[in-house]
């Protein structure tokens, strides 16, 4: 008796939220009919629970508290409130912690140190950050995640698998990746720690031109933007690249905020549609405008969301040139809310945004105006192989941290410059010897790697092969602002 009454419980819930949400949702003549087929529904679910909580075989020799009958009744709710809201997209979810799921967007959680996001239906890793254990660990952007701690993410929301992967600093948590291209899964145990992701760096580089590189749009980015803009006009840059380049996107507002800094104010930025047309919101510039310095943004398969929003601004009003490769294309607008009684919330996908020229670019991204190779994913395995191997060590703890500066400068020394000659003898019976150590590589992507063990943070910059394209980009950008 006492299941049946948690059934009619349930059931009497799910008629009160279901039900007003319909009737407010439509003025048609359909609305009965829908509320009908709701009601069947609801009573369809209402049968399979009873069904459930009584003849399902779990432990036949316990007898159950009712304490222990409710907390079961509500993880059966929970489930079935997380199987319908992953049929209708990847990005609606529930949230048993409000607060919890917040504390990535104020900088700093406890996890892995990598991004993830539902791409075909499988958990991929979107970027795992340097020098976090993801990183240490050999984690590579692309990889998927099939297993956390032994169980199959397959029918696993992101939501949940976040929350796996997140935990107590200096705990443990087992995955297992499935590498494109890599004939066996690889499984590497990992220890958390208090994750600090980097909003924002900066450095200048080149011909005296600004690089600012955007992690993820969160609260303080804007901030940090504005003070990398006051360390850039204290020594006179002439030129910007904006690198957007695995960045999953944040908070809409710090999107708006960064945008702002590049176009004129009351310039569209987004505007969002949902079901009607008076739901329309358009989102413009803010603030004063700026010096209109050469503005290259760089993006790639990872730049979502947030990312997107900003370098769609900027090609639509031309104001920059956008390079790299195909964006994520995630144009869905999000909302969360609350439940009543309860720590717990629901993300909903209420609209779509659309970039100022009207281009809805969910599933389908932003091509950018010029088309830019990173390293592939062999490269990247052949990176990671040499990254970890005694021959780099050694070669860097012969020639110094500062390796290649001296080896840029040994290839434009004169003839006659003896330790030139030498460094550069050297560096060429170092890469010769990674052929017996069956790691192929090109000149830029040993130079990279080097970069990547190197403690100099401008070394792994100025070595992007991306980054070296844009820089050649700039010059040009730089000519036809003068010739104007």
């Amino acid at each position: 008796m006492k299941k049946n009454y948690t059934c009619i419980i349930l059931l009497t819930f799910l008629v009160s939220v279901f039900l007003p949400l319909s009737w407010s949702s439509t003025e048609t003549e359909n609305a009965d009919v829908e509320n009908e087929k709701l009601l069947e529904n609801l009573a369809l679910f209402s049968e399979i629970l009873a069904y459930i909580k009584q003849e399902h075989f779990d432990d036949p020799d316990s007898t159950e508290p009712m304490e222990e009958a409710t907390s079961d009744s509500k993880e059966l709710m929970e489930g079935a409130i997380r199987g319908m809201l992953r049929t209708l997209d990847p990005y609606s979810q529930f949230i048993p912690d409000l607060i919890a799921f917040n504390t990535p967007n104020r900088g700093n959680y406890g996890g892995l140190g990598m991004y993830v996001e539902m791409r075909e239906g499988m958990i991929t890793v979107l970027r795992p950050f340097k020098d976090n254990p993801a990183a240490r660990a050999g984690v590579l952007n692309g990889d998927i995640i099939s297993e956390i701690d032994g169980e199959s993410t397959a029918a696993m929301t992101l939501s949940e698998v976040v929350d796996l992967l997140k935990g107590e600093p200096g705990t443990s948590v087992s995955i297992t990746l499935i590498r494109p291209k890599v004939r066996f899964p690889i499984e590497v145990t990992i220890t958390r720690e208090v994750i600090r992701i980097p909003s924002v760096e900066q450095e200048i580089i080149g011909d005296n031109i600004g690089y600012i590189k955007i992690n993820q749009f969160l609260e303080t980015t804007a901030n940090d933007v504005d003070n990398a803009f006051a360390e850039f006009n204290q020594n006179n840059i002439n030129g910007i690249i904006l690198d957007l380049r695995l960045n999953p996107g944040g908070l809409l507002g710090s999107a708006i905020d960064i945008a702002s800094d590049f176009l004129e104010p009351g310039q569209l930025v987004v505007y969002s549609q949902g079901h009607k047309d008076e739901d329309r919101k358009p989102y413009k510039a803010e603030g004063e405008a700026r010096e209109k310095l050469p503005l290259i943004v760089l993006v790639d398969g990872g730049s979502a969301s947030a990312s997107e929003i900003v370098a769609g601004a900027i090609k639509d009003h031309s104001r920059g040139l956008v390079m790299g490769n195909k964006t994520f294309g995630k144009a869905s607008v999000q909302k969360v809310f609350p439940l009543s009684d309860s720590k717990a919330a629901v993300k909903l996908t209420v609209a779509h945004y659309y970039t100022p020229k009207g281009v809805n670019i969910n599933k389908i991204g932003i091509i950018p105006d010029v088309e830019t190779s990173g390293f592939s994913r062999s490269e990247q395995q052949m990176q990671l192989k040499l990254r970890n191997h005694e021959k780099l060590k050694s070669f860097i703890e012969e020639h110094g941290d500062d390796v290649l500066e001296k080896l840029a400068a040994a290839k434009h020394a004169s003839r006659d410059d003896r330790e030139a000659s030498k460094l550069l003898q050297a560096y060429r019976r170092f890469t010769d010897s990674l052929t017996e150590e069956q790691i192929v590589l090109s000149d830029i992507g040993i130079k990279y790697t080097i970069a990547l063990v190197t403690e100099n943070i401008k070394d792994e910059i100025e070595h992007d092969p991306q980054i070296v394209a844009a820089v050649g980009q700039m010059k040009v950008l730089r000519l036809l602002t003068e010739q104007n």
